[in-house]
């Protein structure tokens, strides 16, 4: 088939792929997919802030180079969000420009912002996929309802299933499961006895409850994340529900860099993700499970969709049945634990790669483009 031109884009918030002290799932997966398909023999453009790299072609202006804005820092010192916000926007859109005034020729153009819509909406002849990383409300189920319905070069696609249910109204062109370079969470076969949470310290995330297992259980527990402490909701939340918790059994580990968070995962007995939001997909859930981690999580958003219950974890309602499934993991056979672990691996392998991922994106690519010239 014939190779495409493929205009690639993620945000203007930091480099891609993302330094080391900073999580953002978004911007690592642009990475990888800018990366495989550049290997795949594709025309691939990565449109980034400079000091981004990849094995693509790189634009990258030096006045959209938001982290090395001397006032943005300033906002951000303030605590300004609204200001920061909206230049925020116009600064992801500036770069967006490159993409859409320029004569480039692309075959398509694929942007992980919602964003792009208005600029992909004034391109008639440009088909363009939207990949939104967030969970979707009621705004935006009709906004984003609102130019699929009438822009015909407009593809979107969602995470999962549960994603794109959170839109009704949304038309999806494709559902695209995440993916994670399986190498990078090599499996392990001997955990130790440590329950792990990882996420952002705040309620959407449960670490409340990952706490409140681990004292009910009489198990010890790490906590990975970054503390929010910014405002009066995420200081009471950390000061209440995290802080006076915290011993010799139940350890805050502090924020620890994405390369560096396998060893906890490879050592952990199980992964609790008590998540209260409906998660559109949940990376650390493969990222654990490839360590051969099994998961213990509540079945809001694509959870079901991602761990299989009683296979690779076990998917509850609430925190009483968490309780119940953690305990029947620590009371497991050792061979019967072993079997879990090794299909929490084969799972990943199966289904949540970085090639299945960039290769699903394939296919949706060439579809839009022959969708699109009919």
């Amino acid at each position: 088939m014939k190779k495409l031109k493929i205009a690639l884009f993620c945000s203007t918030g930091d480099v891609i792929p993302p330094k080391a002290n900073i999580v953002n799932a978004p911007r690592w997966l642009v990475y990888y997919l800018a990366n495989g398909l550049t290997e795949k023999g594709h025309d691939v453009t990565l449109f980034a802030v400079p000091g981004s790299h990849s094995k693509a072609k790189l634009v990258a202006k030096k006045i959209i180079d938001w982290p090395k804005n001397k006032y943005v820092a300033k906002l951000q010192r303030e605590n300004a969000p609204g200001e920061r916000s909206r230049r925020f926007v116009i600064n992801d859109q500036t770069c967006l420009l490159d993409i859409f005034l320029e004569k480039n020729n692309f075959d398509l153009v694929h942007a992980n912002s919602e964003l792009v819509l208005p600029l992909a909406a004034l391109t008639p002849n440009l088909p363009t996929l939207i990949t939104y990383h967030s969970p979707y409300d009621i705004h935006y189920n009709e906004l984003f309802q609102y130019y699929k319905k009438r822009f015909p070069q407009i593809f979107i696609n969602s995470l999962s299933k549960a994603h794109a249910n959170q839109a009704p109204s949304v038309p999806f062109d494709f559902v695209i499961h995440n993916g994670i370079d399986s190498s990078n969470f090599t499996f392990n076969e001997k955990p130790k006895d440590y329950l792990l949470f990882s996420g952002r310290i705040n309620a959407n995330k449960g670490g409340d409850i990952a706490v409140s297992i681990a004292r009910k259980t009489n198990k010890p527990l790490n906590i990975l994340g970054q503390k929010f402490y910014s405002s009066k909701k995420t200081i009471k939340f950390w000061d209440t529900k995290i802080q006076p918790y915290l011993n010799n059994k139940i350890k805050y580990c502090g924020f620890v860099p994405y390369v560096k968070t396998k060893k906890y995962y490879q050592g952990a007995k199980a992964l609790l993700f008590p998540n209260r939001w409906k998660e559109a997909f949940g990376l650390v859930l493969i990222e654990a499970m490839a360590c051969g981690t099994p998961v213990v999580a509540t079945s809001f958003g694509a959870v079901p969709e991602v761990v299989k219950n009683g296979v690779t974890g076990y998917v509850v309602k609430n925190e009483k049945e968490m309780i119940k499934a953690t305990k029947k993991i620590y009371s497991m056979p050792k061979e019967k634990y072993l079997e879990m672990r090794h299909a929490c691996r084969k799972h990943v392998e199966e289904n949540f790669t970085i090639e299945k991922m960039i290769d699903n994106y394939e296919k949706a690519y060439y579809q839009m483009v022959k969708k699109f010239k009919k």
